[in-house]
């Protein structure tokens, strides 16, 4: 017990010294962060979402349709108006209601709504009844053309419902008549209103982006959905955070060659306490900055840019696989430095070169050759990145088994031979 608490006073020391260094948290915090919120805001629009913005139309809309008995209370006219009145179409169009064609085209002229649709009084008929067609009159300023094309193609789309409420019968009939069978108009009527009820109810639908046919279900235990931006945010964040944690790692193992050139650590060594438990202290001093590290940059990139890195368990995981990996690599890299002025080339060299490798600085491109996958699984890097983009797909604590194993492993293994070749140094 003696022996632990001398090792967690020292990683106390250390840890203190550390923190008070701005440079320490600059690169850090500071330093990641700053790289993934200039792209961020440089693809957002100084804030913005990243998307292609259209103010919404201003639509004014008269329903003329008088439905006839045959209808069976199936109003076109009105599910049409529904439609464009949905709270789903609420950011592409505004509709006021108007009362007769009138004051459509007055509205339109007054510039007090952008485009106008007048639903004739003979649509119902036209969809279930015996009218041979029905023509709807769209009225829009003609300097406007985004807008417009937005309301076309609304109408078009949910129009293309019903032009089957007269090919149905003619199916029907012909499917009949190849078999002998002859059908009686009112059955033929029926065919129609069938079809129109189930026209009605995939118009409802295509308001809440369902479908009367299809039930679509999420996939269960699957991160919620995010923005495009915040995807993108957590792909580049996730690269920086590997590149800088393992930066972090090695430039706090070189503090152990700093004390032994300011003798500070020669004098450490004249203490009772063993040089192994001074040495462990200062690693764990590594290990617990570098888990820090992770949790802050994880939880502000989540409450800054909306990042979701995924279920609880399978972040912890790799988290944890990331810093033994880094700290046991800045372990092992600094062992064979012999002084600071090596330090500084190897660090930024051998790290720079590794990321490279790890695929640290392309995380946001796609469609990249696969060999660049391969070459990724060389290095730690490769292994900690491929885990954070499967935590950030929403990928449970069993699908990620194989890269934080590889990275605990990687990680004992460098550490062991790191403090195994400072112990002999220092001895």
């Amino acid at each position: 017990m003696e022996h632990i608490q001398r090792a967690l006073d020292i990683a106390r020391k250390d840890l203190t010294r550390y923190t008070r260094s701005l440079f320490i948290w600059a690169m850090m915090i500071a330093a990641p962060l700053l790289i993934a919120g200039l792209i961020y805001f440089a693809f957002s629009g100084l804030g913005g979402d990243g998307g292609f913005s259209v103010p919404a139309t201003r639509l004014h809309v008269v329903n003329l349709d008088q439905p006839g008995g045959q209808a069976a209370g199936f109003a076109a006219g009105t599910l049409l108006l529904d439609f464009l009145q949905s709270e789903q179409l609420s950011e592409l169009v505004q509709v006021t209601v108007g009362q007769d064609e009138y004051s459509a085209r007055a509205a339109v002229e007054a510039l007090s709504a952008d485009v106008a649709v007048i639903i004739p009084q003979n649509l119902t008929d036209a969809v279930v009844g015996s009218a041979a067609g029905a023509t709807l009159t769209m009225v829009q300023d003609p300097t406007l053309t985004i807008g417009p094309g937005i309301v076309k193609s609304l109408l078009a789309g949910f129009l293309d419902g019903f032009s089957g409420s007269k090919i149905a019968p003619q199916v029907v009939v012909q499917q009949l008549d190849d078999r002998g069978i002859e059908l009686e108009p009112q059955t033929l009527q029926g065919v129609a209103l069938e079809y129109a009820a189930w026209a009605t109810e995939l118009g409802r639908s295509q308001g809440s982006q369902e479908h009367p046919l299809i039930s679509i279900q999420a996939p269960p235990a699957r991160v919620a959905r995010q923005s495009t931006l915040a995807k993108l945010a957590g792909q580049i964040l996730a690269g920086q955070l590997v590149f800088f944690s393992f930066f972090t790692a090695a430039s706090t193992a070189q503090s152990i060659i700093t004390e032994e050139e300011e003798h500070t650590l020669a004098r450490l060594f004249t203490t009772p306490t063993a040089r192994t438990t001074i040495l462990g202290g200062k690693l764990l001093a590594v290990f617990l900055l570098v888990l820090g590290q992770a949790v802050v940059l994880t939880v502000v990139s989540a409450l800054v840019f909306g990042v979701q890195w995924g279920q609880p368990l399978s972040v912890a995981l790799v988290t944890l696989g990331l810093v033994v990996a880094s700290s046991g690599f800045g372990t092992f890299l600094m062992s064979f430095v012999r002084s600071t002025q090596q330090a500084g080339p190897v660090l930024g060299g051998v790290l720079t070169i590794m990321g490279m490798a790890g695929g640290l600085f392309t995380t946001g491109f796609e469609s990249l050759p696969g060999f660049l996958d391969t070459l990724s699984l060389l290095v730690p890097q490769g292994w900690a990145l491929r885990g954070w983009k499967l935590s950030l797909a929403g990928a449970g604590a069993s699908e990620l088994w194989l890269p934080v194993g590889v990275m605990l492993a990687m990680g004992a293994l460098f550490f062991a031979l790191g403090a195994t070749t400072f112990r002999r140094r220092l001895a």
